[in-house]
């Protein structure tokens, strides 16, 4: 009796109307899923909360999505306002026969109104109660506004809610890619998601879509050659369920920097597009090589913890890659910007460059004797000797000078030290300005014995890249909200640092670091584009760096254990950095193009490197000359005198 006086009640119901209300749609809208793309709107991963949905427009939704899920759910759809009469009274009558709910007779805006304010429970209550809330929606609602809330509510199996997810969870398609069958099959599984599972029940699944499919027929939405062929079709679902990805080194790093600009919440709950810098094959390809080099290192020297990392960015700051460590379902810890550990040599750039804006030549010369310096003295029980600091040279030779440009070349410490003590106020501006640090120094960071990573190098490396012009790296372009609005866009943010002569020259030096310094194993590279970079490694050989830039872009890789453990002796940047860094680079190019510096080497050396500031002719100069090349001046002269 009650069936019939809901069937009653809703005669009563349809008689009033209002205007629909688009802010009374926005207001029954679900959480959706944020979906992130890579620079060519490849998806590469979604941020979300609870449930996987993606909000889908009406105007987005197919037209034979529309008709497969009214043929199977609605027929009357259009006709009715909300409660079916016809449909009601011919489940009333199935239920008093039965003497219980057995046949829901439920209209699409019913079946809404349950999805978002009741529970699935079957009484003769929550009916009332869905019939009242049903007639509200039809009130306040258009009937394609029903509908799209509808499909983005349902719940369609395996994980995915509304009919955008379920497109890209079977079939791995955006939704407006979807063919008829496909469509059929989505609009199928709203009435069992599980039962007709098609991962886990394909025929079961196959006959409900063809079920569906001549329901279509029958309401003339396809004809009857259209149906036959439709019928014929497989599935074609994916092998298994596309599983939302939803973290990575990159997505990592894309959630950490979207949540400088909006609340987490939204990050998770909005329905927001973020397109990004990252270059997914770039991504994956860098990802294989660093950690097929981390694994062939582990092996050769019976190491547990070797962990690598890695990034890229365009002269624009845009970032191309972002890889944090070996295997991220292993580790998640991203080593590319969530750790800082010492730079090593990878810091020595900054004092060449200031020798230069400081009117030293890199044909002058520069002592390279060892060196005892105070330490401050803090620890009570520290031995004597810990007093004093005795920086050594990588390859423990030493010589009266070398030239200037030779100490960046092959990476001398104690050239840098003392190049660096004549000008210590200068290097502390630099280092500040290319934003390694804060404006703290000591003697100890022209070797890059201050925290830093990947992220910090690559920003103040590309100063040295653009001529002086410091680039800040970001990842996100822009982000729209779920009706495709613009509400925030990136622009390159860049400052000037240095001046682009003096750039010119310690970029000209950089170049031979890779032809014949400290990364002279990548030198290959020379011969079909221009490269320059600066190895770096720490104390102890913990640390193995190589950072590199070309025309197109400025990287970094990295190698250590987390440990903080020595990899092993001679584990230095030029041998395990570079060559990796190499092969991504070759990638790097083949695809955004790599030439030659402007000003080429050539021109910097005649026109740009000023003379030195001791003149070659006198006595002095050849002593230090015949010093610097190991040959004592002073016995040259004794033996021609012989």
């Amino acid at each position: 009796m009650l069936r019939l006086f809901a069937f009653l009640f809703s005669f009563i119901l349809l008689f009033s109307n209002v205007w629909a209300s688009p802010s009374y749609k926005e207001k029954l809208l679900p959480d959706f899923a944020t979906t992130v793309l890579d620079r060519r709107g490849n998806v590469i991963g979604y941020f979300y909360k609870k449930h996987f949905r993606l909000y889908a427009s009406f105007n987005e939704i197919p037209q034979n999505l529309i008709w497969a899920v009214i043929s199977a759910e609605d027929a009357r759809f259009y006709e009715h306002k909300g409660i079916d009469p016809v449909g009601l009274l011919r489940a009333a009558v199935i239920d008093i026969t039965s003497g219980k709910i057995v046949q829901g007779g439920s209209t699409i805006t019913q079946q809404l109104a349950k999805l978002i304010f009741l529970s699935p429970q079957r009484t003769f209550s929550r009916k009332l109660k869905e019939i009242g809330i049903a007639k509200e929606l039809e009130d306040n609602l258009t009937k394609n506004e029903i509908l799209e809330l509808y499909l983005n509510y349902v719940y369609l199996g395996n994980g995915a809610y509304g009919v955008k997810a379920a497109a890209r969870v079977l079939f791995g398609k955006d939704l407006k890619n979807l063919s008829l069958t496909e469509c059929a099959l989505i609009a199928g599984l709203i009435r069992g998601p599980e039962y007709y599972n098609p991962f886990k029940h394909p025929e079961m699944a196959l006959r409900r879509r063809n079920w569906v499919l001549k329901q279509m027929y029958k309401n003339g939405y396809i004809t009857k050659k259209i149906y036959l062929h439709a019928i014929s079709q497989p599935l074609g679902i994916l092998p298994k369920p596309e599983r939302p990805r939803t973290a990575g080194y990159d997505l990592d790093f894309v959630s950490f920097m979207a949540k400088r600009i909006l609340p987490a919440e939204e990050l998770y709950t909005g329905g927001l597009t973020i397109k990004t810098t990252i270059d997914e094959n770039i991504q994956n390809f860098a990802q294989k090589v660093l950690s097929s080099y981390a694994e062939k290192y582990s092996k050769e020297h019976n190491l547990g913890d070797l962990q690598c990392a890695g990034m890229a960015m365009t002269k624009l700051g845009e970032v191309l890659f972002i890889v944090g460590g070996t295997d991220y379902k292993k580790t998640k810890l991203n080593r590319a910007f969530q750790i800082l550990r010492p730079i090593g040599s990878t810091a020595k750039p900054i004092t060449y460059l200031s020798a230069f804006e400081e009117g030293i030549s890199p044909y002058d010369y520069v002592e390279n004797t060892p060196i005892e310096l105070p330490m401050e003295y803090t620890v009570k029980k520290r031995k004597k000797d810990d007093r004093y600091w005795r920086p050594v040279n990588y390859s423990h030779h030493y010589t009266d000078y070398v030239e200037v440009k030779d100490g960046l070349t092959y990476s001398i410490n104690l050239a840098t030290i003392h190049l660096a003590m004549r000008i210590p106020s200068k290097i502390r501006q630099n280092f500040k300005k290319f934003e390694f640090t804060r404006g703290d120094f000591n003697l100890s960071y022209v070797l890059g014995s201050f925290p830093s990573n990947l992220y910090r190098i690559l920003r103040a490396f590309s100063a040295i890249e653009n001529g002086g012009v410091l680039y800040k790296p970001f990842v996100i372009k822009e982000i729209l909200d779920k009706h495709d609005q613009l509400i925030y866009r990136q622009i390159p943010s860049f400052k000037k640092v240095a001046d682009r002569k003096d750039i010119a020259i310690l970029r000209s030096i950089l170049q031979d670091v890779v032809k014949k310094g400290t990364a002279r194993r990548i030198s290959y590279l020379t011969k079909r584009f221009d490269v320059a970079g600066k190895t770096g490694t720490t104390n102890g050989w913990r640390d193995a760096y190589f950072t590199g830039f070309t025309t197109s872009f400025v990287m970094s890789v990295w190698f250590g254990r987390d440990s903080y453990k020595t990899l092993w002796r001679g584990a230095d940047g030029g041998r395990l950095s570079s060559p990796p860094w190499a092969e991504i680079a070759e990638k790097l190019c083949s695809i955004y193009g790599c030439g030659k510096f402007l000003p080429s080497y050539e021109e910097i050396v005649k026109n740009y490197y000023p003379l030195p500031s001791i003149p070659l002719k006198t006595e002095l100069s050849r002593y230090i000359r015949a010093n610097a090349l190991g040959v004592s001046y002073i016995k040259s002269l004794v033996t021609s005198s012989r």
